[in-house]
């Protein structure tokens, strides 16, 4: 089994819950194509915030992420399906790390149904690797120090780590992960300080791992509503 995601551009004018529906609604017919483990991630009439680096004027917005299991990715094409739906729809094989699941570390264990909107909020991060460093340095330094690092630093309840192994549509950006990570809530989010457990030390650790591992021109974290499918 191989692990997709693809991430979906809409015009700001887009209505977000009509939006929503349709891709919500686009997940049984990618699953009839053999899709399995379907989540989706959408900014919906719900979200009311933009996320901590939100896409910014004259760029087209993020707005969902549709992440899934399949057999071999090139046997399923999921993005026929979803194409429709967007402006722009940008296709990635990944390899996943579920690096910390609700209730593993903090918070209490899922207790709703498939397809019922996670509580909270989840940001979807796109990130491209600092060209200072080498790629096995900033594998190293992503693994081994900044995701143990945030978990302690930040009031996380689930972090899904996904590393981009490439694009498998065309013209999309070349990106070296999709982060998902799920928070209390959006008022959380949208505190800089109780985003980082009320502590100023937190901020500037977390701000100097960032900026030597990432490229922040390129860097996008956008508030969404979770939908665990499956």
């Amino acid at each position: 089994m191989e692990k997709v995601v693809h991430l979906l551009r809409t015009r700001p004018s887009v209505d977000r819950a009509g939006f929503a529906a349709s891709v919500l609604g686009a997940v049984a017919e990618i699953e009839a194509l053999g899709a399995s483990n379907t989540t989706v991630h959408v900014v919906d009439e719900s979200v009311t915030i933009g996320g901590p680096m939100p896409c910014g004027d004259g760029e087209l917005p993020l707005r969902a992420a549709v992440s899934t299991w399949v057999p071999a990715h090139d046997l399923v094409d999921l993005g026929a399906v979803l194409a429709p739906l967007a402006e722009r729809v940008d296709g990635y094989l990944v390899t996943e790390s579920v690096w910390s699941e609700y209730g593993q570390r903090r918070g209490s264990a899922r207790d709703w149904p498939a397809g019922e909107r996670s509580p909270g909020i989840t940001t979807v991060a796109v990130v491209r690797r600092n060209d200072a460093i080498a790629e096995p340095e900033f594998t190293d330094l992503w693994y081994g120090r900044q995701s143990p690092m945030s978990e302690e630093a930040q009031p996380r309840l689930r972090y899904v780590r996904n590393r981009v192994v490439r694009a498998l549509t065309p013209g999309a950006p070349p990106l070296d992960g999709i982060v998902m990570e799920s928070w209390p809530s959006q008022e959380l989010v949208d505190d800089i300080m109780a985003f980082h457990n009320n502590d100023a030390e937190n901020l500037t650790v977390m701000m100097d791992t960032v900026g030597r591992l990432f490229d922040m021109d390129y860097l996008r974290s956008v508030a969404m509503a979770e939908y665990l499918m499956h």
